[in-house]
């Protein structure tokens, strides 16, 4: 009877810990504009080289650092015709093996990697 009681107690510490780990995690989740920063100030203006590390964190992978590389099925961005709203879109919502990232980036940095990849365009 004392064994089970003992293991009933541990079970429950172990629990609890869980919990509190979890509770801790959450409340220390970085949002997307602390995690993934486009500005140097807060509201402050587009910093390129911020949104730069991102397109090389999230897209490079597959589209390369200048945009040409085809992996995975990944189109050649500087070949796009798309307009600014779709590139909005597509980065949010995904396409093909191309993830969402609407969960993951905040509508600040979506729209300014977005405004990147136009610059990838030929001049």
């Amino acid at each position: 009877m004392a064994i089970q009681r003992n293991r009933s107690r541990k079970r429950l510490v172990l629990i609890a810990a869980s919990i509190m780990c979890f509770a801790l995690v959450q409340c220390h989740r970085k949002s997307p504009n602390e995690k993934y920063p486009v500005s140097t100030t807060p509201g402050g203006p587009v910093d390129p080289q911020l949104v730069k590390k991102i397109y090389d964190m999230k897209c490079a992978i597959c589209h390369g650092f200048d945009g040409r590389q085809q992996y995975a099925g990944a189109k050649d961005l500087g070949a796009s015709t798309m307009t600014r709203e779709q590139i909005i879109t597509q980065i949010a919502e995904g396409k093909g093996t191309m993830p969402p990232q609407k969960d993951v980036l905040g509508p600040e940095q979506i729209a300014a990697l977005a405004d990147f990849v136009l610059t990838l365009r030929p001049k």
